[in-house]
Order: C-alpha cells, then sequence, then structure tokens
C-alpha cells in the first residue's frame, strides 16, 4: 500500500467478552474473521467475491468487526482494506485464535475461502 494512506482505528473500547461473543456470533462475521485472521489485509471487493454476498452486506458486516475494535481499516485511495488489530488484549486474542482453529477443522465454513 502507498504512503499516503491511513488506518482509521477504533476509538478507546475495552472489549466486554459478551460484545466479543455476540459480534461472532453472526455466519457472515464468522467467515470475516476467519479469512482475515489469516492477518493478511483484504478490500471489501475481494470479501464480496469470496463470500458471494452483496457489498452493503459485507461492509455492515465488516463496521461491527471493526467498531468492536477486532478489524482495523486502512483507506488507500477510494479502497478501504480490512486487518486484524493487532492491539487486542490477551484474552481476546486467546479466544479469536481457538475460534479460529476449531473453524479451521470444520470444511463447510473453510470452502468459502
Amino acid at each position: 500500500m502507498s504512503d499516503n494512506n491511513f488506518t482509521v482505528q477504533p476509538t478507546e473500547l475495552t472489549i466486554q467478552p459478551i460484545e466479543l461473543f455476540k459480534v461472532l456470533s453472526d455466519p457472515t462475521r464468522l467467515k470475516l474473521f476467519q479469512i482475515l485472521f489469516q492477518k493478511q489485509a483484504r478490500c471489501v471487493g475481494e470479501l464480496v467475491e469470496m463470500l458471494e454476498q452483496p457489498q452493503p452486506m459485507i461492509s455492515r458486516h465488516l463496521n461491527h468487526l471493526k467498531k468492536l475494535g477486532i478489524l482495523n481499516a486502512v483507506r488507500e485511495g477510494t479502497w478501504m482494506w480490512y486487518e486484524m488489530s493487532d492491539d487486542l488484549p490477551d484474552w481476546c486474542q486467546n479466544i479469536l485464535q481457538t475460534t479460529y482453529q476449531a473453524l479451521s477443522e470444520q470444511q463447510d465454513i473453510m470452502s468459502d475461502q
């Protein structure tokens, strides 16, 4: 990405366990999390194509993850790129790592990638 991009950071939020589980309870957000957990930034267009869902729906789900602080958004020109946040509390990182590993064992979710 170019030097003239900027990161849109969530405001200072403290993630509560109930909020984390609520945001991950939606199948689309869970799939987005699984894709982005691999530490590779993705633009909305790629995610729309991967999940075969409309752009407004994908953007809305990404916004839920970003508001909670799980994702960072980076703007490059007219494109928005999403990536996992590096500033998550340890307990949250542990839950996300365990969730990702469990999802990786489920073929039906992985086939969407």
